[in-house]
């Protein structure tokens, strides 16, 4: 897996969020959630160093407490597809545009097995539903890939994160968001 896009652009600041994305993916004050991606290197047997995983950094507020120190793992054998037609350049009115461009590409992403190249994690958190979810870990399934060219923008780039049930307590609370890696 080529790891060079998500070496050049570490920084991700996300506009799309759908489902509970709106809830997960949250900013200070309910502003745009951000962060970063740090690699994690692993000498080879060459004695080169090399990326493995990357680390999710965030300045204070930016997201939420869980997301902190997260390792997403690069996974995944063949390359995304792309979009059947580029999305426009971001603006709220645009949402049903994304929502409808990104569907396919989430559904594929939110399947138990997917040989789709991207960064995956393990997500912790508490769901606020009743006094068990508020006891009872949820463990959410986060994915994320890079999707070069698919914004009619000055920055053309766009990174989707998705994520879904895997263990603990369940409650359907899948959700995606996306915005532009950043250098």
């Amino acid at each position: 897996m080529d790891l060079t896009n998500w070496l050049k652009t570490p920084n991700i600041n996300i506009d799309f969020r759908e489902n509970y994305g709106i809830k997960l993916l949250v900013g200070p004050q309910g502003g745009r959630p951000s962060f970063r991606l740090e690699p994690k290197k692993l000498c080879n047997p060459f004695g080169e160093d090399q990326v493995v995983q990357f680390r999710l950094k965030y300045n204070a507020g930016c997201m939420l407490n869980n997301w902190a120190e997260l390792l997403l793992t690069p996974l995944g054998s063949e390359p995304i597809p792309p979009l059947p037609k580029k999305l426009p350049p971001w603006s709220p009115d645009k949402e049903p545009e994304y929502a409808a461009g990104l569907d396919p590409l989430i559904a594929a992403l939110y399947r138990t097995e997917t040989p789709l190249e991207r960064l995956e994690a393990y997500l912790p958190l508490f769901i606020d539903q009743s006094p068990e979810s508020k006891r009872q870990p949820t463990i959410d399934r986060v994915r994320m890939v890079y999707l070069q060219n698919a914004v009619e923008d000055k920055n053309p780039n766009l990174v989707l994160v998705v994520f879904s049930y895997f263990s603990g307590y369940q409650i359907r609370q899948n959700g995606a968001g996306s915005g532009p890696p950043m250098p």
